[in-house]
């Protein structure tokens, strides 16, 4: 009886320490990536951070995301290959001529 409590015990704590965590990863993941809109800035399992430019949806096979990896490099890639939503993107500031403009405080 008591060599059955502890094989119980020993699988809940499995349970706890090991599976439960990497549950609650793949199911926030996959809220993510369900969530996905142009603009979302995400974390790709190669390690780069990219934009997301376009969402393709093919009649067939899986969903393709055009991500903007910046300086105008594009890639394709698959929803799988999103690890996390970092954050929606900063909307650009437009280029000036180079020239600083002043702050609206009156200092330089």
């Amino acid at each position: 009886m008591e060599i059955l409590l502890a094989v119980i015990l020993i699988i809940v704590l499995f349970y706890f320490i090991l599976m439960r965590p990497v549950m609650e990863q793949q199911r926030r993941q996959r809220r993510d990536i369900s969530s996905l809109q142009v603009g979302y800035e995400v974390l790709t399992s190669g390690g780069f951070l990219a934009t997301v430019k376009e969402i393709r949806v093919p009649e067939q096979g899986p969903v393709q995301l055009v991500l903007d990896l910046g300086g105008g490099v594009e890639v394709r890639a698959l929803t799988s290959a999103v690890e996390q939503r970092i954050k929606l993107a900063p909307t650009p500031v437009p280029e000036t001529d180079g020239r600083r403009r002043p702050s609206s405080s009156g200092k330089s």
